[in-house]
């Protein structure tokens, strides 16, 4: 009679968790060295993991207030106007580097990176497993119970710590597969690191907009739904000729509008294209590192 009484405890307690781990947002510090040959520079921002019973979402809240405050501008001007003002604005935010969303689909245990290259939206199905090795070590992060776990992924070796307090396979960016979820995991470099600094429920309203193909704010374009090994090549095309897509964008016009200035389009494609080489350049310390590898 105790002992039955003990099992119905344990059953309670585990679905307590397991609801508890739904429609929530566990929050991540994340830091990381965009630039090698500037360790000093270390960055971060904060990054959601949105949980429903379904599916997950992992994408930079920052980035994602910042285009939807620009978004209402752009809306703004559309309707008052019927076009965009200033080209410039039409921009997502500069100031925030993370613009992909990835969203791991629970119920067909797939996995999608979603990003975006020149007016393309990319739909890259990854459903690469990752090979855990779980560790004895068990630790604590923030009042959650851990335990350690490591594994190669991207090019970098990287240490996770796991709750199975919390018990949902999943974690941030493309990590998953421990029973637990992951709180806290950085590479063997310190270059990269994500962990868990808050978790609040989420709103009504932020589950309903929530959807497994996980919309952009800024859903115009191209779409295209596409597998890892072909958007590794696209990857390297881009950062080989960053001013591709902008060329095939212009190629109809003669002058661009840049704030309130018509502008020749080749002067502007030059100082884009400028601008954005200077930007790869000092991108040379992806999280997955291996894509910047021939």
């Amino acid at each position: 009679m105790v002992y039955r009484g003990k099992l119905h405890v344990i059953i309670f307690l585990f679905l307590f968790i397991n609801l508890f781990s739904q429609n929530q947002r566990f929050i991540y510090e994340y830091e990381y060295i965009a630039d090698s040959t500037n360790i000093q520079d270390k960055r971060n921002e904060l990054m959601y993991l949105d949980i429903t019973p379904g599916f997950s979402r992992f994408y930079s809240g920052a980035t994602f207030k910042n285009d939807s405050i620009a978004k209402a501008i752009l809306d703004k001007q559309m309707k008052a106007t019927g076009k965009i003002e200033n080209m410039q604005q039409s921009a997502t935010s500069k100031s925030n580097t993370i613009k992909y969303t990835v969203i791991k689909d629970y119920s067909e245990n797939k996995q999608f990176f979603i990003t975006r290259m020149g007016r393309t939206k990319y739909n890259v199905s990854d459903n690469r497993i990752i090979q855990w090795t779980v560790h004895p070590e068990k630790d604590k992060v923030k009042e959650y119970n851990v335990q350690k776990a490591t594994a190669d992924f991207g090019g970098r070796k990287w240490t996770a710590w796991f709750s199975a307090d919390i018990p949902v396979q999943d974690g941030p960016y493309k990590f998953r597969g421990l029973p637990g979820l992951i709180l806290k995991i950085q590479d063997a470099t310190g270059s990269h690191s994500f962990t868990l600094a808050g978790i609040r429920k989420l709103s009504d309203q932020e589950i309903e907009n929530m959807t497994p193909t996980g919309n952009f704010v800024f859903d115009f374009g191209d779409k295209a739904d596409i597998d890892f090994p072909k958007y590794k090549q696209l990857f390297s095309e881009s950062r080989n000729d960053p001013a591709k897509s902008l060329r095939v964008t212009l190629h109809d016009l003669d002058k661009v509008n840049v704030n309130g200035t018509m502008v020749d389009k080749n002067a502007y494609i030059r100082e884009r294209e400028m601008e954005m080489k200077k930007a790869i350049k000092e991108d040379n310390n992806s999280i997955e590192i291996d894509m910047l590898r021939k």
